[in-house]
């Protein structure tokens, strides 16, 4: 649509100015007008022209509007109108006057106003009133099975008056949904997504909490939760970094919200709330046994003081909006002259929506099975735009809907909006038609008689057993009284088999079809327990509960197991994989290390000095093993050894174990190339009768002893019982040297 001056008329509706322009879609405040000059102010979103023929963005854009059609709660914001005007789709919705949350935080911090605890829990728990209505809601007795999976600070309004409000349904997944997501596709912000959402994995409820969670944990502590630098790197922290308490950011942040928090943000879905209900019980419980000066945490004068410039120039817009000019509601439509194509064969309500709705087949799919409905050619129904009624196949209705103009090689995109007689209910079906051009188009009677019903599928089923339904009754082997051109909803059960679900093309008019469900893997479930350490920390395939952890899995399932003692033992890790064949497996874990250990340290030579940075030394009886006690596993050590005809050595040793073995050699002095100071020499000790034996204040052994000693002076102290005889020898090197002593004289 070309820019033009405002107000102006736009269908039913007046465009009063224009809010935003994203990159997609631009969003107008407008009004619609009534007898007596009534006036309600509204929120027009509509598609920019060019995006009307992005199919996909099409569908999203309807998603959104025949999802929250169906909501109404005080905690989502309204859609009261879906259509098409001037060749593009928009969406009629409520005005909010106020701001997202991601605004109302960032402006708050800015301003040095952030909103408290207690106005971030209450903020919280109107959301989530919201969102567990849209995800327990029915329709006619079915379940829609809403999961948002958008859920953010953005898509969250906040009023001027405090109201709380939640948006953007136009990627939830729902039963009803016509854009289907394909297995593995993500969607969402990453950085609030929760770890099965980014796995591509099958969602509920949970899902989205896990969104609330990070949302409640990022306005208490004013900073992002696993934002990274990249969508890969935020990807990352969603599936693997570990939320710390909000209070370790915020102190004022009290430990039972803490404990709120991070309930929610447990990878495994199965450790959070069981849905977005029990949260809201949480934090509601929290919230009125905590804060008594309700009217002070109120939202509404928070709101009023923060944004009062923005409130001041909303009045100045109204001011000015009620000196406008109004169009006339009056006047036709600026394409009144147009047709709306229907498909060909007529146009059948339910075949749209089953052919929409249906989750087994891709949307390239759906375009082919609507090439193949039309018969190769495009055949139109001559009706103008605006307002009529319409009968066919026993269907009657009113109609509104325009022809978006089809452009050179491209297909025709048709909309048309039906509101079903009697029943008050708006629905909308979309077809796009990839046909052949033809110089004779086929222009087809409304009241064309239907399509004789002769047809059958004739299955061949495997497993025999399998309960079968086509277009919802049980047949068995058969399933007459189908229409050649039409499609049949075809579904097969079988108790320990995958669910089967197809749309079958009725082509011929006895046409097989063999169905053969795939076997479900068997569920196993296994009780990992650490023996001999019950506060060990199991991990399988990376999500980690204490000892004994319970699981459930399928048979063939690979499960990677990590044991971390609590006892300070070795990690014990192993692979397996379920086989059903034991309800428990243990695994063993080491005893806890000793509380002080010792380290032996063999020398050469043999009777060298030894000096430790910690632990104490001792000696073996020969000198050649210094024995460091007293020390702990994982300390570090510095062993000095010297001997005064060698070189001195430094070196430092991890302590890992208990009795751990090192050594240490010494290099003999140099004095000039090829020669040694001193030597070594031999000295014989004998004694009568025998006599403990120590050299330089080393014990040695009993007499008779002949040890070798460096070149020098030595002292030798001999003991028998309360006897001492101190002896002095000069050893020379290569000599040999004896030392004698009688104790009975």
């Amino acid at each position: 649509m070309a820019t033009q001056n405002l107000p102006r008329q736009f269908g039913k509706y007046v465009l009063m100015r224009k809010i935003a322009m994203g990159g997609m879609a631009e969003i107008f405040k407008a009004k619609t007008a009534g007898a007596e000059g009534f006036e309600k102010d509204i929120v027009i979103k509509r598609i920019l022209p060019h995006f009307t023929e992005d199919e996909a963005f099409v569908k999203m854009f309807i998603d959104e509007a025949s999802i929250t059609s169906k909501l109404q709660h005080a905690n989502i914001v309204q859609i009261f109108d879906f259509d098409l005007c001037e060749g593009t789709y928009f969406i009629a919705m409520e005005y909010v006057e106020g701001v997202d949350l991601k605004k109302v935080i960032d402006d708050g911090v800015k301003n040095g106003q952030p909103l408290s605890i207690a106005q971030c829990v209450w903020i919280m728990m109107e959301l989530s009133k919201g969102l567990h209505y849209a995800h327990v809601k029915e329709v006619k007795g079915k379940p829609l099975n809403i999961v948002h999976r958008d859920i953010s600070p953005h898509n969250a309004m906040v009023s001027f008056t405090g109201e709380v409000k939640l948006m953007d349904f136009g990627i939830a997944k729902a039963a009803q949904r016509s854009t289907k997501t394909m297995a593995g596709t993500v969607k969402g912000k990453v950085a609030y997504m929760s770890p099965e959402q980014a796995r591509g994995k099958p969602l509920d409820g949970r899902s989205d909490l896990f969104a609330l969670g990070i949302m409640l944990w990022e306005m208490l502590t004013h900073k992002r939760l696993f934002l990274g630098d990249s969508d890969f790197e935020t990807l990352t922290n969603v599936l693997k970094s570990e939320a710390p308490a909000p209070s370790t950011i915020n102190p004022k942040v009290p430990k039972e919200i803490d404990e709120i928090v991070l309930k929610t943000l447990a990878k495994d879905r199965d450790e959070r709330h069981p849905n977005v209900e029990a949260f809201n019980r949480d934090l509601t419980r929290w919230y009125y046994s905590n804060v008594t000066d309700l009217e002070g945490e109120a939202l509404k004068p928070f709101m009023q003081k923060l944004f009062a410039e923005d409130i001041e120039k909303l009045k100045a817009f109204a001011a000015e909006e009620k000196g406008l000019p109004r169009p006339s509601a009056d006047a036709p439509p600026a394409d009144a002259d147009r047709t709306v194509a229907l498909p060909a064969g007529g146009y059948d309500p339910q075949q749209a929506q089953t052919l929409l709705d249906d989750g087994s087949i891709s949307q390239q799919q759906i375009q082919q099975a609507l090439q193949q409905q039309a018969g190769g050619a495009e055949r139109t129904v001559a009706m103008p735009v605006g307002t009529g009624t319409y009968t066919q196949q026993g269907f009657t209705g009113t109609y509104t809907g325009q022809e978006v103009p089809q452009k050179k090689g491209k297909g025709l995109l048709i909309a048309l909006a039906i509101l079903l007689l009697g029943g008050g209910g708006f629905a909308a079906w979309f077809f796009l038609g990839q046909g052949k051009s033809t110089d004779n188009p086929n222009v087809v009677d409304t009241n064309a008689p239907p399509t004789v019903a002769d047809a059958e599928l004739v299955l061949m089923v495997t497993p025999r057993e399998a309960l079968v339904k086509v277009n919802g009754d049980p047949v068995d082997g058969r399933a007459t009284g189908l229409e050649i051109g039409k499609r049949a909803r075809v579904e097969a059960v079988a108790p320990g088999y995958k669910p089967y679900e197809e749309l079958v093309m009725i082509e011929e008019k006895s046409q097989p079809l063999e169905i053969k469900l795939e076997k479900e893997a068997e569920e196993v479930s296994l009780v990992i327990e650490a023996t001999g350490d019950e506060k060990a920390i199991i991990e399988v395939n990376g999500v980690a509960k204490p000892s004994p952890y319970t699981l459930k899995g399928h048979k063939g399932d690979k499960l990677e197991i990590k044991v971390t003692p609590s006892n300070g033992a070795p990690e014990v890790k192993e692979t397996i994989v379920l086989d059903g064949s034991s309800p428990i497996h243990k695994i063993a874990v080491g005893p806890a290390p000793s509380t002080e250990v010792k380290m032996l340290v063999s020398l050469s030579p043999a009777g060298a000095k030894v000096e430790a940075s910690s632990g104490s030394v001792s000696f073996t009886e020969n000198g050649s093993q210094a024995i460091v006690a007293g020390l702990k596993i994982g300390d570090e050590v510095t062993l000095e050894v010297s001997e005064k005809s060698h070189e001195t050595k430094k070196e430092t040793f991890k302590v890992t174990g208990d009795n751990q073995v090192v050594s240490i050699s010494l290099e003999k002095k140099k004095v000039g190339p090829g020669t040694t100071v001193g030597g070594t020499g031999t000295v014989t000790i004998n004694a009568k009768p025998w006599a403990q034996i120590t050299v330089d204040g080393k014990p040695v052994g009993t007499t008779p002893k002949t040890v070798t000693l460096s070149a020098g002076k030595h002292t030798i102290v001999l003991t028998k019982g309360s006897q001492k005889q101190t002896k002095s020898v000069t050893v020379k090197g290569g000599g040999k040297t004896t030392v004698t002593h009688d104790f009975t004289m």
